[in-house]
């Protein structure tokens, strides 16, 4: 899924210059339905995604998301903006289209894109999920730090989280000072 994702995303937004979250994603659905052939009896299958296009000039971000959100810590603060609660291909689409988030964004703020890997890793202690509030917490601990240096603390975090457990899923966590 996530191949065929990448290749549609490219064709999208490369080929056919769509800009705006919500249209890509309405787009990025429709296609990945008709590549796979898929009716809604088909799967409850789909891929989580989340999109978003920054104007430094008029200090806004759009953003749209598939069962994913963006977050934006602001002076310690952490700011939620859901995306749809369904998935890309899922038989669970029922709508026109994806919601389009514009978002105001100030110097300073760190924005942030992610699956659900991380959150969703066994380990610690007592071999439970990370979960979301860690991962949270994780964020806005470090937010004195420049992007670099949140790599390495998320990925060392990680590793000493999972400890000897096997990873469980994909992870990806995309971090942007503004």
């Amino acid at each position: 899924m996530s191949v065929l994702g990448t290749s549609l995303l490219n064709q999208i937004v490369n080929e056919k210059g769509i800009q705006t979250p919500s249209l890509i994603l309405k787009q990025l659905n429709s296609s990945v339905i008709s590549s796979l052939n898929k009716s809604d009896a088909d799967s409850h299958a789909g891929m989580d995604i989340a999109i978003c296009s920054i104007d430094l000039k008029s200090k806004t971000i759009e953003f749209a998301g598939a069962k994913r959100p963006l977050w934006i810590i602001r002076n310690g603060e952490l700011i939620s903006t859901s995306g749809d609660k369904f998935s890309i291909g899922s038989q669970f689409w029922d709508k026109e289209s994806f919601t389009n988030h514009s978002i105001s964004i100030a110097t300073n703020d760190s924005v942030y894109l992610f699956s659900d890997g991380y959150a969703d890793q066994f380990g610690g202690e007592h071999g439970k999920k990370l979960m979301t509030t860690n991962f949270k917490d994780l964020l806005i601990s470090n937010q004195n730090k420049n992007m670099n240096e949140q790599r390495i603390v998320l990925s060392e975090y990680f590793e000493k989280w999972k400890g000897s457990n096997e990873q469980v899923d994909d992870v990806m966590v995309i971090g942007i000072k503004i």
